[in-house]
């Protein structure tokens, strides 16, 4: 402590005696230690709360780092966590008294706030290296939203403890009770009780790519969430993926919203047999857990993931690995900003000097029937296989024109090493022919290619 703390003052000496003696009247929760070692008695100890605590791999030395204590009640994780060097938040639903006079008392500088888990987003709070969700899920009426905002704020680990109804975990027993009244406990804000299976698999579902068991003890279960991969071994036994694409599997474009449940679907080669826990997704630094894996006839595997809550606005590198062979190359997507018309997520066409080779057209067809005819379905849609010498492409560096007129693309994807592709949907074209060509970024205009237009309505 500083030597001009107030801790040295014999009226904060008579203010903490004055406080601990009211405290005695109204016991706390937790179990609160002061700056002088004067312990305020609590309900539960603070031998206990290290206990606890000391389960979970939280380094002594938190200093530069972010901590969340989501359902502070009386602080002591907070006070210890500041304790060892990390600016800490702390949040809870309801205001705790000792909370309050003990961080002043300690004079911290913790950030208190008083939300409900619906409240916890990034854009108010930020993200944190290590998330303390002790004690809280079984609370929720929407326990996997809760598990969503956590992971939204997260960006290393998230410690999670919740009442359980079993000892360990078990494939076989992936259940929730649900309580609708007072059944646990009598307690009318207890809503659910997971099996330690279900924590584990909801924890994954909220877009954490990992979570370790640790314990289970007196019908509390606790678990370590993991925003990343495990480092990648240096010994690679096969080539990395091939990484086609990436798209939203709902509209088969690159763009994406945030607050919908959307998915996003991975086109990739790799030659070797694949389970989904051989397969790792990644949008920035971020894992995202598999929930569907499949190899086409075609010879391409597809993977489909949830988009991860909490990510932000704008440009997104996606890349898709294997255990045995490293990452792929990246690809990008797009987040919209909350409340903002997918209507507005088209990217624009950003034209540099002409002085490469124009792209050549390898095949060009109606993706519905493999024909140059578009009917106006709503399914249909311009695949247009392509090669060029202009580098790494994304959409802000090809365009298309239909007529002499720029044209919307919906996505742009590597069908092979050295094979470039675009998709368009070709909605309200007058019947007749009509004159593609395509340049890139830094290349000239291709040579015409014609398909036809017949509308059926």
């Amino acid at each position: 402590m500083p030597v001009d703390s107030a801790a040295r003052n014999p009226e904060f000496q008579r203010l903490i005696r004055l406080q601990t003696e009211a405290f005695a009247r109204n016991t706390p929760y937790h179990s609160l230690e002061l700056n002088d070692g004067t312990v305020i008695p609590g309900l539960i100890s603070i031998e206990q709360l290290r206990t606890r605590l000391n389960r979970y791999p939280l380094p002594e030395d938190l200093r530069g780092k972010r901590v969340l204590d989501i359902g502070a009640a009386s602080g002591w994780n907070s006070f210890e966590c500041e304790r060892r060097g990390a600016e800490v938040v702390a949040i809870d639903c309801v205001e705790y008294e000792e909370f309050v006079a003990v961080k002043q008392l300690r004079e911290s500088k913790i950030e208190y706030a008083v939300i409900d888990m619906e409240e916890l987003t990034p854009e108010r709070f930020g993200h944190f290296d290590y998330v303390l969700f002790f004690g809280v899920f079984y609370h929720l009426r929407h326990p996997l939203l809760g598990l969503e905002n956590v992971c939204s704020v997260t960006s290393g680990v998230a410690f999670v403890e919740s009442y359980v109804i079993d000892d360990a975990p078990d494939p076989a027993r992936c259940y929730m009770e649900f309580y609708e009244t007072d059944e646990l406990g009598g307690q009318i804000d207890n809503w659910c009780g997971p099996t330690t299976q279900c924590l584990l698999a909801m924890t994954r579902a909220a877009g954490f790519p990992r979570a370790k068991f640790l314990y289970t003890d007196s019908r509390r279960g606790g678990l370590i969430a993991y925003r990343r991969w495990p480092e990648a071994s240096t010994e690679k036994t096969a080539e990395p993926p091939f990484l086609c694409s990436a798209v939203n599997n709902r509209h088969g474009d690159t763009v994406f919203q945030p607050r919908k449940d959307e998915y996003m679907c991975l086109a990739f080669f790799f030659d070797d047999p694949l389970t989904k826990a051989d397969v790792l997704v990644e949008i920035d630094e971020y894992g995202i857990p598999p929930i569907f894996l499949v190899k086409h006839e075609a010879g391409h595997w597809q993977v489909n993931v949830k988009m991860p809550p909490g990510t932000s606005a704008g440009a997104h590198d996606v890349r898709v690995g294997t255990r045995s062979g490293g990452f792929s190359d990246t690809v990008q997507i797009k987040m919209l900003p909350d409340g903002v018309d997918r209507s507005t997520g088209e990217t624009h066409f950003i034209a540099q000097s002409e002085n490469l080779p124009a792209p050549v057209f390898t095949r060009v067809e109606n993706t519905m029937d493999r024909s140059l005819t578009f009917r106006g379905f709503r399914n249909e849609s311009l695949e247009c296989r392509f090669t060029h010498s202009d580098g790494a492409l994304d959409l802000s560096k090809v365009q298309l024109s239909v007529d002499g007129t720029p044209w919307p693309l919906l996505l742009l994807e590597r069908p092979a090493p050295g094979l470039w592709q675009i998709k368009a949907r070709m909605r309200d074209l007058p019947p007749g022919p009509h004159e593609l060509r395509l340049r890139t970024q830094r290349s000239g205009v291709s040579e015409p290619f014609t398909i036809q237009s017949d509308p059926v309505f």
